[in-house]
């Protein structure tokens, strides 16, 4: 007897608590109308956070490309330059080549316009010489003689040494002049010009593209940064509604609602309203012995009260 008088007793202190009914009500009247414009806040941040996530991977994509093409560029400049020392060193060694045939035709414009006199034509001289070097070897000669005819056949030998100069020279002239003209130094100095305006070019082209890269770096900082405003903001928000809907379940939990999202405010008071009721009679029914229905059964067990 005295613990059943225990049990009627905190049946009666936990109703008295349970069944302020209104209170709950109110409470949890306070609890959805303070959600209420936190979930919409943090919808709309989430709505916006999607955006600025697709402009960011926008500006990563454009910057990314940007990049491609400033590797693009380098590389192209760097083949550029390799070309231009090339052509350079080609430049240099065809101009070495050039002063060359141009020294050696001064040469021969010299010997030319210096042209032998010779005392008989060159066949004449060449049968005089052949007899003087016959007679040299043949005959002996009194020294006087000798020196007499060695010094002809050196004066012979110099003609003849001069005429033949004169003779390849005029040949020779042809050749250097052709020489000359296909060395086109001009076309060397074309190329290289034709390189150095392309890699300005393509130096302003890469100064632009970095300007750009620049803006879209700093773009995309700006826009991580509102990101990680935006996130702090979705976690406090986060933080608050959990607190609120823990709150919120807890009352819902102690009349059977489990699920009430889809619920208004009116609906679930009148589900807390009707459960209220069912509570309070079971209540009753277990104060005065009676048998209870399932459902009063299951009530008292959510509220603790069995």
């Amino acid at each position: 007897m005295r613990e059943y008088g225990c049990i009627l007793t905190l049946v009666h202190i936990m109703a008295g608590s349970t069944l302020n009914v209104q209170e709950q009500l109110n409470e949890l009247k306070e609890i959805l109308d303070e959600l209420e414009p936190l979930e919409k806040r943090y919808q709309e941040l989430r709505n916006k956070l999607k955006k600025i996530k697709e402009n960011r991977r926008n500006l990563i994509n454009e910057l990314n490309r940007k990049i491609d093409e400033i590797v693009q560029i380098v590389e192209t400049q760097k083949k550029l330059r390799k070309e231009f020392l090339i052509i350079k060193e080609e430049y240099k060694i065809m101009k070495e080549e050039k002063r060359k045939y141009i020294n050696r035709l001064r040469e021969l414009r010299e010997i030319i316009r210096n042209k032998p006199r010779l005392p008989k034509p060159p066949d004449k001289l060449r049968e005089e010489l052949e007899r003087l070097e016959l007679i040299y070897e043949t005959v002996h000669q009194d020294p006087r003689r000798e020196r007499r005819l060695v010094e002809q056949i050196t004066e012979i030998s110099s003609h003849l040494k001069a005429y033949e100069m004169y003779i390849s020279a005029k040949e020779e002239i042809g050749v250097v002049r052709k020489k000359i003209e296909e060395i086109n130094l001009d076309e060397y100095r074309e190329k290289m010009d034709k390189i150095k305006e392309e890699l300005d070019r393509l130096r302003s082209e890469e100064n632009i593209l970095k300007s750009e890269a620049e803006k879209l770096q700093k773009a995309k900082t700006e826009v991580d940064i509102e990101i990680n405003t935006i996130l702090n903001e979705l976690s406090e928000l986060e933080t608050r509604m959990k607190g609120l809907k823990e709150r919120e379940n807890e009352i819902l939990n102690r009349f059977g609602i489990k699920r009430a999202t889809h619920l208004s405010f009116e609906q679930i008071k009148r589900i807390i309203l009707n459960r209220s009721a069912l509570l309070e009679r079971a209540l009753k029914k277990m104060e005065r012995g009676e048998s209870l229905t399932f459902e009063e059964f299951a009530i008292l067990v959510k509220n603790g009260l069995i």
